[in-house]
């Protein structure tokens, strides 16, 4: 019996956004098990042409980023005032 060949796994559209995302996080898949995992997903997602294989690496995925969302460092984005007063004109004397 034969060993199936080795499927060559690419980076895609899914892979493209998930580290962009990623980035967006601040959170590197060099040094995050969860982020490294949903870079891998990502590419499983856009290499398979099976679609159960793709439906079950996107809920794993989603569960990967989920876990990299709640470990990213919080921004300071601001609020709604802070907003509101940046766009307030200045008025000087």
């Amino acid at each position: 019996m034969t060993e199936p060949a080795a499927r060559r796994i690419r980076a895609g559209a899914v892979a493209k956004a998930t580290r962009a995302e990623l980035d967006d996080l601040g959170v590197s898949p060099d040094s995050n098990a969860s982020a490294a995992a949903a870079m891998r997903l990502a590419k499983i997602m856009d290499s398979s042409q099976d679609p159960k294989e793709v439906a079950a690496a996107a809920r794993e995925l989603r569960q990967a980023m989920h876990v990299a969302r709640a470990m990213a460092p919080p921004k300071d984005r601001g609020d709604k005032i802070d907003e509101l007063s940046a766009r307030r004109p200045r008025h000087t004397a």
